[in-house]
């Protein structure tokens, strides 16, 4: 049996189901799933030839469309309650990108295409299962299941685990930090549920992700960095409760190795559990008295994405950031300025120079990753495209026009470099025996890669340059 790191590399044409059993869009239910009975399958290509498929049928959409719907089937045709598009992947690309998929759009089943396009077969979780313990969508299903913290601590290390194979495989990082996000946030997730200690408490509040984890864009060993939204009408008693169930979740995740926060964002700590009313009150001082400390504060929090509980809770939390810099556009200006302090270490003649604590080192965060993060953000609080990850935001601002599409591509391929060189030192930290860091010694880069590192950080200064010129920060009083 091939090994299950290097299985992670075989081509997924050599895992899949090589038959498409298929019906085309207007047969009536009750006929497709008398033929999924008969052929002892769970879904159904739904195309008028199975080359081209317009969705797939399934047995979660007879339950949850029809039955649980209590329709007759013999009135409805497939295409109106079959799953669409049918996700697909390549049966020449590595299977890494077959598990990626999955877990990134939650599903059991791709198609496999040949390299016209054709759909050839089908790949289902059951396909996967001797691959179990690096399948990013059966360690979802764990952490879905998970009735313990101890068994969310084996979770978490094996996620670690996972992360580090599926780096070594070559996975693209884009495609990486979503599917440690989307499992991160999984695991996150999962603790509250366990630890919540009352169901009707979970309407009264938001659990918020900040940070890299609100972005979504994590590596390895992410610090806690959360937050509650609670209800304005909340009463003494469940203020309390919810105060306690703070303390005691950060406590939980802490247990099962998720690092603390070096600057007290977590739920235990008061400043991070507020009303509605007070975020949004506490976001204008933010915006409008523009202190180190508060501009930090406010960049965070812009990162939000809710967890659990009452997700519409958060939602006037970015609109207070909308329509504050609407009225107040020096407010941009003021985080744009903070922004551009952090140098780009490129000296003379595009000589790169070290800027981490050990000697000849480069702290990649330090370097890029922050200048680009933190100079997108301000542009998405601008322009209200702060939905999603750094990717995300700079597609977002291509289209509106504000950066330039190649620059844009140009700013994105930076990213990725810099969180792909990011990943490796933090894995060979680990592999020395030390905690994950963001430093990499320059000597470990090969002259392709120092003129890679060059390049990208060449495209970081032209942002700030960008920000500089798009807040007139020439013209801005200290």
């Amino acid at each position: 049996m091939v090994g299950e790191e290097s299985a992670l590399f075989q081509p997924v044409g050599r895992w899949c189901s090589g038959t498409v059993h298929a019906c085309p869009p207007q047969t009536t239910v009750d006929v497709a799933a008398r033929k999924m009975q008969a052929l002892g399958i769970s879904s159904l290509v739904v195309a008028e030839t199975p080359e081209r498929p317009l969705g797939i049928l399934t047995d979660r959409d007879l339950r949850n469309r029809v039955v649980a719907e209590n329709l007759l089937p013999s009135t409805l045709t497939v295409d109106r309650i079959m799953s669409t598009p049918l996700v697909t992947v390549g049966e020449a690309e590595p299977l890494h990108r077959a598990l990626y998929l999955m877990a990134r759009h939650r599903i059991h089943r791709l198609g496999v295409t040949d390299a016209d396009g054709h759909l050839v077969g089908i790949l289902s979780q059951t396909d996967l299962l001797r691959l179990q313990r690096h399948s990013p969508h059966q360690l979802a299903l764990d952490i879905e299941h998970a009735e313990d913290f101890a068994s969310l601590a084996t979770l978490q290390r094996e996620l670690q685990r996972l992360v580090e194979v599926l780096a070594r495989a070559g996975t693209p990082i884009r495609e990486l930090v979503e599917v440690i996000a989307y499992l991160e946030d999984a695991i996150a997730r999962r603790v509250f549920e366990l630890t919540l200690p009352d169901p009707a408490l979970q309407h009264r509040l938001a659990f918020l992700a900040l940070g890299s984890q609100g972005r979504g864009e994590q590596t390895l060993a992410t610090d806690q960095d959360n937050a509650f939204v609670q209800a304005d009408d909340c009463s003494p008693e469940e203020l309390a409760a919810i105060a306690a169930f703070g303390e005691t979740l950060t406590q939980r995740l802490l247990d099962i190795g998720i690092p603390p926060c070096p600057g007290g964002i977590m739920t235990r700590n008061p400043q991070w559990r507020r009303t509605q009313q007070e975020w949004c009150a506490l976001i204008r001082n933010w915006l409008s008295v523009p202190t180190p400390a508060n501009l930090m504060n406010a960049s965070m929090l812009a990162d939000l994405k809710p967890l659990a509980g009452n997700a519409a809770l958060a939602t006037p939390l970015r609109q207070t950031y909308y329509e504050h810099v609407r009225t107040d556009p020096i407010a941009l200006a003021r985080m744009a300025q903070n922004s551009i302090r952090f140098r780009v270490p490129l000296g003379w003649f595009g000589r790169i120079k070290a800027n981490a604590p050990e000697e000849g080192a480069i702290d990649l965060k330090k370097a890029g990753i922050f200048a680009i993060t933190d100079g997108v953000r301000i542009l998405a609080i601008e322009y209200q495209a702060l939905e999603g990850n750094t990717f995300n935001r700079l597609e977002r601002l291509a289209a509106l026009d504000v950066i330039p599409s190649a620059e844009s591509r140009e700013l994105a391929a930076a990213f990725a470099f810099l969180c792909r060189l990011r990943l490796r030192a933090q894995l060979d930290h680990l592999a020395a025996g030390h905690p994950p860091r963001n430093t990499l010694p320059l000597s470990a880069l090969g002259r392709l890669e120092r003129a890679e590192l060059r390049s990208a950080l060449e495209t970081v200064e032209r942002l700030q340059k960008l920000l500089k010129m798009h807040y007139r920060l020439d013209l801005l009083r200290n």
